[in-house]
């Protein structure tokens, strides 16, 4: 039987980091790197480095379990396509430095002097490069949407509202997703060239990212059926999803957005940081 496992996103590690330590949260939660990038992305100024370095100490000190790829290693991954990057390295070398660093500046110089400032660059890129993808092919999609049909709501709305209660009309919408995004690492501008076919992609796919799955299609159809942008970092957010590796574990998040999607979709998988308290008091 699978151990149910808690994930820590970004804002959940950063409001339990002082409660690390209890062996009842290092037994039973996890966390990943993209948590540790959000958090070294955030320092920009003296303020920010006193904060983050406290609570990037605490993490790193209760050796809490991390699942150290990055959500684009996810995708390809759960196809079988393996990636070699020294970026997972990199990023936990620059929050050794920041523990050891005296000040903003000296945290800065410690990157430069250690040949990491090609990888600093990248940490305070990466969420808005992700989400500025994810809204030049949102806008794409949108607007060659067919938006004829005047059933397009309701039809909408009936196929998502009860989707925990039909199990089959899940799994063809599943389904479809596996195949959308296998058919993403065969496009030219994918940074991994794939020597599979899409056949031999959807059959290789592992059923890891199916939470995902689901509810960025959900977040997605919902954004272009009713003609709303995303928010910034929406995406990213969405992505800590990728880390819910199986149909057991419950990501502990008290962000609005995810919330309002998990309870939909997901009900048995999404905990607030104070539901997750009241667990172990028990």
């Amino acid at each position: 039987m699978v151990k149910k496992m808690y994930y820590l996103e970004t804002n959940s590690l950063r409001i339990l980091a002082n409660k690390l330590k209890r062996a009842e949260i290092l037994d039973n939660c996890y966390t990943s790197l993209l948590s540790i990038c959000e958090i070294l992305s955030g320092i920009n100024d003296d303020s920010s480095w006193i904060e983050r370095k406290g609570i990037l100490t605490k993490v790193f000190i209760s050796n809490i379990k991390t699942d150290l790829d990055l959500p684009e290693t996810k995708l390809y991954k759960a196809y079988d396509i393996q990636i070699n990057s020294k970026i997972p390295d990199s990023i936990l070398l620059i929050g050794g430095l920041l523990m050891k660093s005296q000040s903003y500046a000296d945290f800065l110089d410690k990157i430069i002097q250690s040949y990491l400032a090609e990888y600093w660059a990248f940490l305070r890129i990466y969420d808005k490069n992700s989400d500025g993808f994810f809204k030049e092919s949102f806008k794409d999609r949108q607007s060659n949407f067919d938006y004829s049909d005047p059933n397009l709501i309701p039809n909408f709305n009936n196929r998502w509202d009860n989707l925990t209660d039909n199990p089959s009309l899940k799994l063809r919408i599943l389904n479809d997703l596996i195949v959308y995004f296998a058919e993403t690492h065969l496009k030219s501008n994918s940074v991994i060239k794939v020597n599979k076919s899409l056949e031999d992609l959807v059959k290789s796919y592992d059923h890891s990212l199916d939470i995902f799955y689901i509810s960025i299609g959900y977040f997605t159809g919902t954004k272009i059926l009713f003609k709303n942008a995303p928010s910034r970092n929406d995406y990213f957010d969405l992505n800590h999803l990728t880390y819910l590796r199986n149909r057991t574990d419950i990501i502990v998040s008290n962000d609005k957005m995810v919330i309002k999607i998990m309870k939909k979709l997901h009900p048995d998988n999404i905990l607030s940081t104070t539901d997750l308290e009241d667990i172990f008091k028990k």
